[in-house]
């Protein structure tokens, strides 16, 4: 039988392997595929981008009601995993009045088979209808603009991802005073400020490359607007984490923590900037 030949120093295979298997290299690994699965859903669009927010819907609902109830697939989590399928389907359709009010009623239902057992309690299984369920529909909606829904994703996920960035890179760099220690001790002002601008540089490139406009004041107003909200989403998680005593949502990302660890900011983004886009249309139709 013929011997397993050992692998040579400097083997570029095991070198990979070696720092896959460590947990930066899981959260480096994790979110090249996180975000090559993002473009390439948003890039295709349809059915195929609302699909992946539908099963990121469901995630997102079962992990934020075993983060909330201490438990797994309880009757919450049924009512409103399929509230959040039914929603996201009916705007994969285009319905979008239909789909948040049956996020609405997912909410509602959850809330009245909880009430006589946990009282107030119950407010917080079914606060994901408003908090996950309807940026999900948002999101939707948001790439389903014919002319440009998917430049407006790519927008979106430029600013997002920068302001996560700046927020790290100034944050571990520069130091300095902590932004909010009781919520979480490890975010600073530089860091916070870092992901500002990052995100008002992001934008200001972005709409340039991607809309092609020649407005930079508009966009660099635009992208701090969306970078503050996205570092807000991830202020009020980790306050969420902090209130329930829990460090990361689930193992579901290698690296990552929960998809809800990881979608924080997203979420704040996508309703700001559903806002806008909102007003916007409105004062053009006007």
């Amino acid at each position: 039988m013929a011997e397993k030949t050992a692998a040579r120093p400097g083997d570029p295979l095991e070198t990979v392997k070696s720092f896959a298997a460590t947990r930066i290299g899981k959260r480096v690994l994790s979110g090249v595929v996180m975000i090559a699965v993002a473009l390439g859903a948003a890039a295709a669009g349809g059915a195929v981008f609302a699909g992946l927010v539908a099963a990121l819907s469901v995630v997102l609902v079962f992990e934020w009601t075993r983060m909330v109830e201490g438990r797994e697939f309880s009757r919450g989590f049924v009512v409103l995993a399929v509230a959040s399928a039914a929603a996201t389907a009916l705007a994969a359709r285009g319905a979008y009045l239909p789909a948040y009010a049956v996020a609405a009623l997912g909410g509602l239902l959850t809330l009245a088979l909880d009430a006589p057992r946990s009282g107030l309690k119950a407010l917080w299984p079914a606060a994901a209808a408003p908090y996950l369920i309807a940026p999900s529909v948002a999101l939707i909606w948001l790439r389903a603009g014919p002319e440009t829904g998917r430049e407006l994703i790519f927008f979106l996920f430029a600013i997002v991802w920068a302001t996560d960035t700046g927020a790290y890179v100034a944050g571990k760099t520069i130091r300095g005073p902590r932004f909010s220690p009781v919520i979480s001790p490890g975010k600073t002002w530089a860091g916070l400020v870092g992901g500002a601008l990052a995100g008002a540089v992001a934008a200001a490139a972005a709409g340039r490359l991607v809309f092609e406009a020649d407005a930079p004041g508009f966009f660099l107003l635009f992208g701090v607007s969306i970078a503050l909200a996205t570092e807000l989403g991830d202020m009020v998680e980790s306050a969420l984490k902090r209130r329930f005593g829990v460090k990361d949502v689930s193992g579901f990302i290698p690296g990552h923590g929960g998809a809800l660890d990881r979608l924080d900011g997203m979420i704040f983004a996508t309703f700001a900037t559903a806002i806008v886009v909102a007003a916007v249309s409105a004062l053009q139709g006007a």
